[in-house]
């Protein structure tokens, strides 16, 4: 399995998933069918070939339509922040000057992207990190970026993410969501006192359980959605020993169960 955050999502009935956090930027190139996506400013249509920028942090209402006959399919991208600060370390003062014109989130690659694209999802199979591999791939998504630096299209893609304490404790989260977290884990690795955390998160107006409930919870809508695992597997990787707990509390976030979103993703009705 590929270690690249490009994942393939699809269904063959309607998908509604409400409070859909969104941890990282994605970058959203829908196939078939047509994603609707609801923000607190607007709400937004991308049909099939069109692409659709969500900038990180916040969270949305998505609901996937899919279209006569062929369902929906949508790649979806993690912007990797690593590769993101070597490409601007490297092309920053070539790229060109942001703002760049913005006119929504949803917007038509060029031919250029569209290949770019093509190419970084033909190198999944032998993207393992640390191999040629994924070296190859990452070479591919910068070409990805260029041809989108050079459309002026998908500048959020090209903003560092923010380093609040927020966005810090989520990193530390994201890297073991199974984990039994404490506050106290997480103070240690930012060198503060678990007082001093609740109260740079209170001031942030978020709090360390809803921050440990948004991780787990955007792990378990991709592996849910884009994955085979069987349901124990994904309660157990998203910090859930009980599979009934993990369905109810997926119910109460996404307003659909795991086992539901399997047979809307799976099954035509």
């Amino acid at each position: 399995m590929s270690d690249l955050p490009l994942f393939i999502f699809r269904c063959l009935q309607r998908q509604r998933l409400a409070q859909v956090p969104v941890l990282s930027t994605l970058l959203i190139a829908v196939e078939h069918g047509e994603k609707q996506l609801v923000t607190r400013s607007g709400s937004w249509h991308c049909p099939a070939g069109s692409w659709l920028i969500i900038p990180g942090g916040q969270t949305v209402e998505i609901i996937n339509q899919p279209g006569a006959g062929s369902g929906y399919r949508a790649w979806t991208l993690v912007q990797p922040q690593h590769w993101l600060q070597r490409l601007l370390a490297q092309y920053g003062p070539q790229l060109p000057a942001l703002p760049w014109p913005d006119n929504g989130p949803v917007f038509q690659p060029d031919s250029e992207a569209r290949q770019a694209l093509a190419r970084l999802q033909a190198l999944l199979p032998a993207a393992q990190a640390g191999t040629l591999g994924a070296a190859q791939a990452e070479h591919a998504w910068q070409g990805l970026m260029l041809a989108l630096a050079a459309a002026r299209q998908g500048a959020e893609l090209f903003r560092l993410p923010r380093q609040d304490v927020r966005a810090k404790v989520q990193s530390l989260l994201a890297f073991d969501p199974a984990r039994d977290w404490q506050a106290g884990d997480i103070a240690s690795g930012l060198a503060m006192s678990s007082a001093t955390l609740r109260r740079r998160l209170a001031a942030e107006a978020t709090s360390f359980s809803t921050l440990l409930n948004e991780v787990r919870m955007e792990r378990a809508l991709g592996m849910v959605n884009a994955g085979e695992q069987p349901l124990t597997l994904v309660a157990a990787a998203c910090g859930y020993q009980s599979p009934s707990r993990f369905a109810a509390a997926f119910r109460q976030r996404f307003g659909v169960s795991p086992s539901r979103l399997r047979l809307q993703r799976d099954s035509a009705g």
